[in-house]
């Protein structure tokens, strides 16, 4: 045999050998991930909480303090309901509003004048460090009273029922306790309510008996994350809808927890009026045939939101 055979046979030896020891490592991983994947399955709640804390809290920090949909004048109305505010008292020139103390003004002012110059002149290569140089550094907390005070409007959400608003009133009384300034308490109510609602929709999720992965996809949409993640009264209009819409399915199998579907019908109702439409989820809880044997369990869960819903428009 040649001497150059032997040494090509060696090689191929050697290639082969290779080639055993890798074909075991791959197959290791490919175990492992098959493994992790066959798990994650079946937790669909577990999969939403993990992506859901991941990106919302990236937008919650990225995104420049009231730079969300109409930010402003949903802190305006959580701000108002923190004072007791139920209703909106002050109106000028036609429009509905809130008197803050001119320190808390010029914070809002600030970050609002910031973001529209941001928007203006990032092209040129604005920084929005740049801007934050400038910011007026006050003391004390949002509801120390100053001398005087300033006429801010609610630009329409003084017809937000404070159910939607809930984790962030939460989150102010926090930041006043802990004497936060506008930018960190602001932080705070938007890391409270995407807490508040990632858990309601993994309830919603847990809890629905089936099509998980679309409650999953519907709660993971880009608009879903970033509403839960700034301030802002949609978070809670498609948290509430996931409860009702999974209690609704749960209840198909399990005729029960008629009190449970009446509380978050209600919430869901009042969150935003077009809402009123999910009462007809109750229809389909039991047969056309058995509504007259169970009228008074429709009434107790459709009722609350039919009456309250319309009576807080006018307000």
């Amino acid at each position: 045999m040649r001497r150059s055979d032997i040494r090509s046979q060696t090689a191929l030896v050697r290639l082969s050998g290779d080639q055993n020891t890798e074909t075991p490592r791959c197959y290791g991983l490919w175990s492992a991930l098959s493994l992790v994947l066959s798990r994650l399955e079946t937790r669909p709640a577990l999969v939403f909480v993990l992506l859901s804390f991941a990106f919302g809290s990236a937008i919650s920090i990225v995104v420049p303090p009231l730079r969300g949909p109409d930010e402003i004048a949903h802190f305006l109305r959580i701000y108002s309901y923190t004072r007791g505010g139920l209703l909106p008292a002050a109106e000028v020139d036609g429009r509905k509003g809130i008197f803050v103390e001119r320190e808390l003004y010029t914070q809002l002012s600030f970050f609002k004048n910031a973001g529209e110059r941001f928007a203006r002149n990032r092209e040129q290569g604005l920084r929005y460090s740049e801007i934050m140089k400038e910011y007026p550094h006050p003391s004390g907390t949002l509801h120390e009273e100053g001398e005087a005070t300033k006429f801010m409007p609610f630009a329409g959400t003084e017809g937000y029922n404070p159910v939607a608003y809930a984790p962030y009133v939460l989150a102010v009384i926090i930041g006043n306790l802990l004497g936060l300034d506008f930018p960190n308490t602001l932080l705070l109510m938007r890391f409270v309510g995407l807490i508040a609602f990632t858990a309601l929709a993994a309830y919603a999720i847990k809890l629905t008996p089936t099509l998980k992965w679309a409650f999953v996809l519907i709660a993971m949409l880009p608009v879903s994350i970033y509403n839960r993640s700034v301030l802002s009264a949609d978070g809670a209009a498609l948290t509430y809808a996931l409860v009702i819409t999974a209690l609704s399915f749960s209840a198909v199998q399990r005729y029960e927890r008629v009190w449970e579907r009446s509380l978050w019908m209600t919430l869901c109702a009042l969150s935003k009026q077009p809402q009123i439409v999910f009462v007809l989820l109750e229809l389909m809880v039991c047969r056309m045939t058995d509504l007259r044997r169970r009228w008074r369990s429709l009434a107790l869960v459709a009722a609350p939101g039919f009456i309250l819903s319309p009576l807080w428009v006018p307000i």
